[in-house]
């Protein structure tokens, strides 16, 4: 049961939707462009651009419409953050079971 988003979960989704959708813009690209381009509706992308609502598939379309695609795809390598810099080294499990 996924419950309430939290609050920093829903900061971070107006976030980027704002992000996005200030991209769109300084592009001079239409919302119905956009659409056309991620082969999703109007409705879907405007959604996303508003709310930051949306499927990771269909924000990634957007993402990749608007030339940031790889900027995302950098943003989630873990080798950016501390821990992940630290047991670099370290042989990573395929899996993490249950004790």
């Amino acid at each position: 049961m996924a419950g309430r988003t939290p609050i920093p979960v829903a900061h971070a989704m107006r976030q980027v939707a704002d992000n996005l959708s200030l991209a769109r813009r300084q592009q001079r690209i239409s919302v119905e462009l956009l659409a056309n381009r991620t082969n999703l509706s109007a409705p879907t992308v405007s959604k996303m651009l508003n709310t930051g609502s949306g499927s990771l598939e269909n924000f990634l379309r957007v993402a990749r419409a608007l030339g940031l695609l790889d900027c995302v795809v950098e943003a989630t390598n873990p080798l950016n953050t501390g821990i992940g810099r630290a047991r670099a080294e370290e042989d990573t499990p395929l899996r993490i079971r249950k004790p």
